[in-house]
């Protein structure tokens, strides 16, 4: 055997420039915000190094005079101890920042807050910016993160905070801002074509630079990342830990982007009306919003959309395989992840899920906590800026399904699902024609399949043809999340709608060590010859988890099968004892392309 070729979209390096703005208490003539950032700019702190072994920089905003960046430099974060190396690094330069600033008569703050004199001359961004080595990447990457941005937008928003709380809202900047515009889809990085975008910002927007747009193909001179494309989305955070989280998710995106680029494909043209509605909506409501979607050629039909907090775990999960190349941790996720999670899946929601619900909880908790002193002395110290506070929150609210959560974070991003390269052995020794329809459309999603299945009577082989389609994604097959986001009653019904009749259910007494096992046995026959089968256990409440270690271990069914997990909870049955209900739905393939 010889190896011809391998492939990994392997990170690039990148840069933090990494917001916070300046409050000074008794601002006088000559001592306003604006002035102690000049001074402090003209004599700038040696700040310590990071994994490129040099120092991080200080610096200003010709059109944000009262905000700091404290800037990286370009930096290879493509493992844990590299990111923990940035991360520890930043704080450390954020905490020798705010000391400095303290030390001029002023406080550094996360932006946003209300009793500045001039609140808006403080908004700022977290800026990241993302190496490429063609036009073809940078063309592929504005126009990825140009299809998400309200996603990205509504999670990573900040909204102005006081003494009365947390503004509604998604972002305080953008809502304010005159001088960043939406991003324009790129056909291609080729200079004439730069030169059209340009005039067309300046016919639309009255703006001539490409850096006005959410996404600078170009990167940002004022930020030393020219030939990076630079990514303005996101509000600048509180601490250290949501920003490195935020730099994750853009290197996911990067890596994302040159796979589409490795494998000949290009991002999809979405409307720019409908890029600029949801942006629009996501500054407004933040995860509150609802965004529309894109219909393709049904846009003749009534317009759908769907919450952006659903858009948003759409998203991270089409991020996940990347993630996992990036070797990222469940701890290093949690910020992104569990919060959506947890707060989409629940009844009722005291979740925290970005920066805007965490300090809204803090005041909360504590009238006091949103104090400038108090937020001050949480920039000056280290550890504080690196603590994932969300996390914190949540773990606090519900321990259990925090921890459960957590389970299933780690048990997605160390699941081996990896994309499939092209099959180069193939491509010498073709087979013959396959059966499968060449015009097959892609897998469904999760969201996609209970869309689909929540149309009025649905026929049963149309529900199986769906569920068929779902089993094509790959990697751990789990409806119990998307189902319980949809609310009680309607995941009721679907939970209905997607179980067989009731000669195709199977009750199982015991968890199964094989598929050699009895119950299994029949299960796997049904499924052969109905096409579907479930299933089903009801045990006591502790050994709910005991079924989900079996099924693990089990691994693929034999035949192409696949299994769905469907529903696990608990329940309370007489005598208020505790029983938990788990259900698997087993999937048979319709023909031998399907395994």
């Amino acid at each position: 055997m010889t190896l011809v070729a391998l492939y990994r979209s392997a990170p690039l390096r990148q840069r933090i420039a990494k917001g916070y703005s300046v409050y000074v208490p008794e601002p006088r003539p000559g001592r306003g915000a604006a002035d102690l950032v000049a001074a402090l700019l003209a004599h700038p702190p040696r700040l310590p190094a990071g994994p490129s072994g040099q120092p991080y920089v200080l610096r200003g905003g010709a059109r944000t005079r009262g905000a700091l960046w404290i800037d990286t430099g370009r930096v290879s974060l493509h493992d844990p101890a590299a990111r923990a190396h940035a991360a520890r690094a930043l704080a450390m330069s954020v905490a020798q920042v705010a000391a400095d600033v303290r030390h001029r008569g002023g406080l550094l703050l996360p932006t946003g807050w209300q009793q500045q004199p001039d609140p808006v001359g403080g908004l700022c961004a977290d800026l990241h910016s993302v190496e490429v080595l063609n036009p073809v990447q940078r063309e592929a990457f504005t126009n990825l993160v140009r299809e998400h941005s309200a996603s990205l937008i509504a999670l990573t928003g900040r909204q102005l905070y006081g003494p009365g709380g947390v503004a509604p809202g998604g972002s305080a900047r953008l809502s304010r801002s005159f001088d960043q515009v939406s991003a324009r889809y790129l056909d291609s990085c080729a200079p004439d074509h730069l030169e059209r975008v340009r005039i067309r910002l300046r016919q639309e927007e009255r703006v001539g630079r490409l850096e006005a747009m959410d996404v600078s193909p170009l990167g940002l001179p004022e930020a030393d990342s020219g030939g990076d494309v630079t990514v303005r989305l996101f509000d600048a955070q509180v601490t250290v830990a949501g920003a490195l989280a935020h730099a994750l998710l853009v290197q996911a995106l990067s890596m994302w982007s040159r796979e589409l680029e490795r494998t000949g494909r290009r991002v999809r043209q979405v409307p720019q009306f409908l890029v600029e509605r949801n942006r629009a909506r996501a500054i407004a409501h933040g995860l509150a919003a609802e965004l529309q979607v894109d219909q393709g050629k049904r846009a003749e039909e009534a317009p759908q959309t769907r919450p952006a907090g659903r858009a948003v775990r759409a998203l991270l999960s089409e991020l996940v395989p990347h993630l996992s190349q990036l070797d990222a941790t469940a701890d290093e996720l949690a910020p992104l992840f569990l919060g959506v999670e947890l707060a989409e899946s629940a009844a009722t929601s005291g979740f925290v899920r970005n920066e805007n619900d965490m300090l809204a909880r803090w005041h909360t908790v504590d009238r006091n906590a949103l104090a400038p002193e108090s937020l001050a002395q949480g920039l000056a110290t280290p550890d504080w800026l690196t603590a994932d506070h969300l996390s914190a929150i949540n773990k606090g609210l519900a321990p259990g399904s925090w921890a459960t959560a957590r389970i299933w974070l780690t048990d997605r991003v160390t699941e081996p699902a990896p994309r499939p390269d092209r099959n180069h052995e193939a491509e010498r020794n073709p087979k013959p024609e396959s059966r499968r329809d060449p015009g097959r459309p892609a897998p469904l999603t999760a969201d996609q399949l209970l869309d689909r299945l929540a149309k009025p009577d649905l026929p049963a082989p149309e529900v199986l043809d769906a569920l068929r389609s779902y089993c094509r994604t790959g990697g751990i097959l789990d409806l119990t999340r998307p189902l319980r986001s949809r609310g009680r009653d309607e995941a009721r019904t679907l939970r209905r709608v997607l179980r067989p009749r009731s000669g195709q259910r199977v009750r199982c007494e015991e968890p199964p060590a094989s598929w050699e096992d009895a119950t299994a046995t029949r299960a796997l026959r049904a499924a052969g010859e109905q096409g579907v089968a479930l299933m089903h256990w009801d045990v006591p409440a502790q050994d709910r988890a005991r079924v989900r270690e079996a099924l693990r271990s089990m691994g693929r069914a034999p035949g192409g099968v696949r299994s769905v997990l469907l529903t696990d909870t608990t329940y309370t049955a007489r005598e208020d004892e505790k029983r938990g209900t788990v259900e698997v739905l087993l999937v048979a393939p319709r023909e031998e392309a399907d395994r």
